[in-house]
């Protein structure tokens, strides 16, 4: 019986697409907008100083090594950023930073018998609790992953163009291809919405004893990590 409510319970993580539309509902906006919050927002300076500090190292890195133009090795980061790193990393992030926090919260509930209290209430729990989070995090590794690569770009102008860099900033719309822009927000939207759905899944069939909560945050980080490479490495092989 046990495993036959766990399955009901995951099974809507499955069927996303046929869910969205319960976004609109306040309880649930309520739930997407705090996890979205707490998610992306509070990242943002560490998004920050990692996207600068990789821009111009990068773009260092390309000068130094090659003897490129600084414009031909912005264009590279900008391509480098877009496609991969800007993506890998924002959605890194996400996962480390929230990906316990989640998969635990929702292993406490489980504990408690919250997921049951709901359902006696008449709430779906899929409706309530999974969807919102494994869609805030979704868009968080979105936000922050088009943030990341941004402030890469402004790194790597800032240290190849000194006082210039002004003018550099004006002229990026020249280096950066649309595709390029979609493939980042595209590809960490994907990475999201499947490290959400790991996340919850993990924090969902944790089973409901206190020695087994301490082994969420690190499961989940762990699952996390391992899914979000080799997402990135069958990208690759596909596109």
């Amino acid at each position: 019986m046990m495993g036959m409510g766990i399955l009901k319970t995951l099974s809507p993580l499955f069927l996303l697409w046929r869910g969205w539309p319960l976004l609109r509902h306040p309880p649930v906006r309520r739930v997407f907008l705090k996890q979205i919050y707490f998610t992306g927002n509070e990242a943002g300076w560490l998004v920050a100083m990692i996207g600068f500090a990789l821009g111009a190292t990068v773009v260092l890195q390309l000068h130094d090594e090659y003897g490129q133009s600084w414009d031909t090795a912005l264009r590279i980061l900008g391509r480098l950023v877009m496609n991969e790193l800007g993506p890998l990393l924002g959605t890194l992030i996400v996962v480390a930073r929230s990906s316990s926090a989640v998969a635990n919260e929702l292993a406490n509930m489980r504990m408690h018998g919250e997921f049951r209290c709901l359902e006696l209430h008449g709430i779906p729990c899929e409706h309530y609790l999974l969807l919102p989070r494994v869609a805030a995090l979704a868009v968080a590794a979105m936000i922050l992953s088009g943030c990341l690569a941004l402030f890469a770009l402004a790194g790597g102008v800032a240290f190849s163009s000194g006082w210039h860099a002004g003018y550099q900033l004006l002229q990026l719309d020249r280096m950066l291809l649309p595709a390029w822009i979609a493939v980042c927000l595209g590809k960490s939207l994907l990475f999201g919405l499947c490290t959400g759905l790991l996340t919850c899944a993990v924090g969902v069939l944790t089973p409901p004893l206190p020695t087994e909560i301490p082994k969420t945050a690190s499961r989940a980080v762990f699952f996390g990590i391992l899914a979000l490479f080799l997402m990135d490495f069958l990208w690759s092989l596909v596109l």
